[in-house]
């Protein structure tokens, strides 16, 4: 299995989720244990609940890729990953099952208890790298498994669509850069059925309500 050793500087703060984006569930495993395959998580969670601790959670995995959020650079450094049996956008994506639900709801009670992570700091794939990865998608439901991310304090009446993007949590450079993909990936966590860049006035609405409902 590939990981690395975390510096002492590095603590945990984030839990990451993903989907698996795999045929099925052995070929993921076999991915996510295999040294020459240059991924790995700490955690699977099958489409029948079952969870499957791969790796300690004081190593690092290599989950994230190149990746960013607020202000920290290679997310790999400071997280968990979790990876959802599901085959993804590219070999036919579906909706989540109940059971991936309701483990995936104890696995983060029990992370957050034990390593004081809070809500805000559950994120998506697609957040952390939204101009290369879509996962876990626009069918993953946040509200099943009974966290609240957003809880930002209104400070004015308006924000502009940068302001919204940098309180979702976005990088900067990523903004700067890769906007259109942010727009995207807030699409997903809204749930958007449709999937694009657009910037409608039902989007900037549904967005503010996200961040401050």
């Amino acid at each position: 299995m590939n990981y690395s050793v975390r510096k002492k500087n590095k603590i945990v703060k984030y839990i990451v989720i993903h989907y698996t984006g795999m045929k099925n569930l052995k070929l993921a495993y076999k991915k996510l244990s295999c040294e020459n395959s240059n991924v790995s998580s700490h955690y699977l969670i099958s489409r029948k609940g079952i969870i499957f601790n791969l790796l300690c959670s004081k190593y690092k995995a290599w989950h994230a890729g190149k990746s960013k959020w607020r202000d920290d650079i290679n997310i790999n450094d400071y997280s968990i990953g979790i990876e959802l049996e599901n085959k993804g956008h590219d070999f036919g994506y579906s909706n989540f099952s109940i059971k991936q639900y309701y483990s995936l709801r104890k696995l983060i009670f029990f992370l957050k208890k034990n390593f004081r992570i809070i809500d805000k700091d559950i994120v998506f794939h697609s957040d952390i790298a939204p101009n290369r990865k879509q996962d876990p998608g626009e069918k993953f439901l946040i509200n099943k498994i009974g966290i609240k991310r957003f809880n930002n304090k209104k400070m004015k009446n308006k924000y502009s669509l940068d302001e919204m993007l940098n309180l979702y949590g976005f990088h900067n450079t990523y903004i700067r850069n890769y906007k259109l993909f942010c727009i995207k990936a807030v699409k997903r966590t809204l749930n958007y059925h449709d999937i694009n860049s657009s910037q409608s006035k039902k989007f900037l609405n549904d967005f503010y309500n996200l961040l401050f409902c």
